[in-house]
């Protein structure tokens, strides 16, 4: 790890080629790449469906701009079709850009960073031989696409803070946007980003106008969404899904309060609660709870309290569309949610909060863990939309679990303690008066990057390894860097000073 302020090379993409040693890094990735993608087409033939998958091809086919889900992958979906309506085509698609994505960050860390040699070939290996990344990219979901963007957001950072070109600050703007369409994950990152503007180099006047074009995409978006709601369902709403997750994130806590210890409810929430305490009490009768572990029970369940309520208020209403009916009752879901978590908030943190952190730490493989949820058929939007001859799907096994997931919980869990324990350590061993400026810089950006990723995921819904692809990432490469540098201070410190040492008698006097 230097402790010199970065030299940039004049032509970043073609210093890559003239360093031997960042071209062999890029050669290798890049076979490596193939025949991993050979590898896991010829594994599975066809790629792993979950819930999500049938929405986002439906909204794909219908061309839709607002959904239940951010539209952005389903726009994604739509363009790769003009050129390819094949799921290989797409699975090749993913995976390369996301590989892509890897090298664009490890390179942008190798040359404004300038760690070690072997710390640099330690995290070649480890992210760009990673197989996770292959079965994410397998997925008919949004997760490798996410992951994408969000390195190429965070990268894009990096160059800014060290030179704040307008080109870079454009296509940060770019990525920004429609990273914030692909996915809810990302509401935090303007945040990060116009932190990142105001830290970066230059006058006021021209960090206001490089705020206007960060924050442009981003906002036109929120409107456009927002606007096409309220026009179409009569609902002023970003986000409808955020109301139903309220909702679901407060039941599971609900499920563990004693029949005892409830109280009484605002009329508003009378008819809502009377059909929860109903079921809580069915569930109570239950050796196998389907709620044991936080996951989408609540949310997409027919037999949990809010999709009957969705069932009773529209019981006599067959004509109006699903999707309006969906987004009716947000607002409603997250008032009721909010008011449970205000009456229960011990429990909501013991609950909700507690094993929410505790799945950061180590989060479960979910539908990674299974092949198209274990069953060996799609739906027919799936069948019309990649031209199946069936709606039969195989993989090489017969046994529908997918066993590699289980080891990276396992692996996640240990990446974030020796990244918080290095941060530590480098903190105590004087890091931050040994490097950069601007390494410090991006140091106290990465930690924020972290902690803010941590409380959005335990607070926001359930989590679930598929969506700590990014985070996988960037705290793997920062981990490695640390530990370098504690490793380094370490050795360093442990050897005695020249005038320290005793001189050793010749034996031969």
């Amino acid at each position: 790890m230097t402790l010199k302020a970065p030299l940039l090379p004049a032509d970043f993409f073609k210093n890559i080629w003239d360093d031997k040693e960042s071209r062999i890094c890029l050669i290798l990735s890049v076979l490596m790449t193939g025949i991993l993608l050979f590898v896991i087409i010829k594994l599975y033939p066809f790629p792993n469906f979950l819930p999500d998958s049938y929405s986002y091809i439906d909204a794909a086919y219908n061309n839709v701009n607002i959904n239940m889900w951010p539209v952005g992958y389903s726009k994604f979906l739509r363009f790769i079709s003009v050129f390819n309506r094949s799921d290989t085509g797409l699975v090749i698609v993913q995976y390369s850009l996301l590989q892509l994505a890897i090298l664009f960050f490890l390179f942008s860390i190798k040359y404004l960073l300038q760690p070690g040699k072997w710390t640099m070939r330690v995290l070649f290996a480890t992210l760009i031989l990673n197989p996770l990344w292959l079965y994410i990219a397998n997925f008919v979901s949004s997760d490798a696409l996410f992951a994408t963007c969000s390195l190429l957001w965070i990268t894009s950072l990096f160059w800014i803070l060290y030179r704040p070109t307008g080109k870079m600050f454009i296509f940060h703007a770019l990525v920004l946007g429609f990273v914030f369409s692909v996915r809810y994950n990302a509401l935090y990152y303007p945040t990060i980003s116009i932190l990142v503007v105001l830290l970066a180099n230059g006058a006021i006047k021209e960090k206001l106008l490089k705020l206007v074009i960060v924050i442009v995409p981003v906002g036109w978006f929120l409107l456009y969404t927002t606007l096409t709601f309220k026009e179409r369902l009569g609902i002023a709403t970003f986000s409808p899904f955020g109301g139903w997750q309220m909702g679901s994130n407060a039941l599971f806590m609900y499920a563990h309060v004693p029949p005892v210890n409830r109280g009484t409810v605002p009329k508003q929430f009378a008819r809502i609660h009377s059909i929860t305490v109903k079921h809580m009490d069915s569930l109570n009768r239950l050796k196998q709870r389907p709620d044991q572990e936080l996951g989408i029970y609540y949310l997409w369940d027919d037999k949990a309290p809010l999709k009957l309520y969705l069932i009773d208020k529209y019981r006599k209403d067959s004509t109006t569309p699903y999707l309006k009916r969906w987004a009716s009752v947000s607002n409603f879901y997250g008032q009721y949610g909010a008011w449970l978590i205000k009456q229960y908030p011990g429990e909501f943190l013991r609950y909700y909060i507690w094993p929410n952190f505790i799945n950061y730490y180590s989060p479960p493989t979910e539908f990674l863990g299974m092949y198209n949820m274990a069953s060996d058929t799609v739906d027919p939007g799936a069948v019309n939309w990649f031209g199946y001859k069936s709606n039969k799907v195989h993989h090489f096994s017969k046994n529908k679990l997918i066993i590699i997931t289980a080891i990276f919980p396992l692996l996640l869990a240990m990446i974030n303690v020796i990244f918080f324990f290095g941060f530590i350590g480098f903190v105590v061993l004087g890091g931050f008066s040994k490097v950069s400026t601007y390494y410090k810089t991006v140091l106290w950006i990465m930690l924020l990057i972290w902690l803010s990723n941590l409380a959005f995921s335990v607070f926001a819904s359930p989590i679930v390894l598929r969506y700590q692809a990014f985070p996988f990432i960037f705290t793997l490469a920062f981990a490695g860097l640390l530990l370098e540098f504690v490793i380094r201070q370490s050795f360093q410190e442990s050897k005695p000073a020249k005038e320290d040492v005793e001189p050793v008698a010749d034996p031969a006097i």
